[in-house]
């Protein structure tokens, strides 16, 4: 999707946790396919970059097109790859506004793989490819969500505008931005429902299973903390009872002891 087919690697660093890339994919994941990818540059010093090295069409099929595919093999009819437009309820547009979203998804719909240097920035056909590199974007990473501020590192590769983050507000019914935490973030409105993520990514599923152990083993650790208190409480109890018998035991024998001494002498 990038223009010229690369990317600022030391920028992907700061992505990875958005795409569910590990901590050494520079050192580790890329050498291992140099027929797809190239490092060059030094990482961390602000100019190294990933090369795409060979082109696999296979692999430059958007997630809406990959969409339209299978319907069309499930209902055996043709269909047209475009968004999927769904406003929130309560939200309704005016006249003029709903004619032009209609006229606008007329448009044919513009791969975010495809070379676009010949579009005009301002035309209506480059918006709607802006539209799909940010739904692939967005639909690439593992929560269908990206902080504004990341997107924006990546305005000169992928030809946003300055004001791209506009895009995310004139199609509201295709993107949600979300201001939780303080944070801008733009998330993909039909990958949610309510507030709810409907498919979740296998390293999301991973990342919920490992957050669940991790609350297993905290409360089991608790379980025993406080069966520890009370086991050290029961003997403490057992203790201070075992004390006063004894120190009332002893005060007996004391008493006892005086009576005797003092009784009087009989005579012989």
């Amino acid at each position: 999707m990038a223009k010229d087919k690369v990317l600022s690697a030391d920028k992907l660093v700061h992505v990875k946790r958005e795409f569910g890339l590990p901590n050494d994919f520079l050192v580790n994941l890329v050498p291992k396919y140099p027929n797809y990818f190239r490092l060059t540059g030094c990482p961390g010093e602000g100019k190294s970059f990933l090369e795409l090295v060979e082109w696999n069409s296979e692999f430059a099929k958007s997630f809406i097109e990959q969409r339209a595919e299978e319907e069309s093999q499930l209902t055996g009819i043709r269909v047209r790859p475009n968004f999927n437009y769904k406003l929130p309820p309560g939200f309704f547009l005016r006249k003029e506004m709903r004619e032009w979203v209609r006229d606008w998804l007329e448009l044919d719909y513009i791969s975010p793989y495809e070379d676009v240097s010949h579009l005009d920035q301002s035309s209506p056909e480059m918006e709607k490819r802006t539209v799909g590199v940010f739904h692939e974007l967005l639909s690439l990473s593992l929560f269908k969500r990206v902080p504004v501020p990341i997107l924006g590192k990546f305005t000169e590769e992928y030809r946003f505008s300055n004001a791209f983050s506009s895009v995310f507000t004139r199609h509201s019914g295709i993107f949600y931005i979300s201001l939780k935490g303080g944070i801008k973030t733009a998330m993909l409105r039909e990958a949610y429902k309510d507030s709810e993520l409907i498919d979740k990514d296998p390293l999301h599923e991973i990342k919920d299973k490992f957050v669940e152990l991790l609350e297993e083993g905290w409360q089991e650790r608790a379980d025993q903390l406080k069966t520890q208190k009370e086991v050290l409480k029961n003997d403490m109890e057992m203790m201070a009872t075992r004390n006063w018998d004894l120190d009332g035991q002893g005060s007996s024998e004391e008493s006892d002891g005086r009576e005797l001494d003092e009784q009087p002498e009989t005579e012989a």
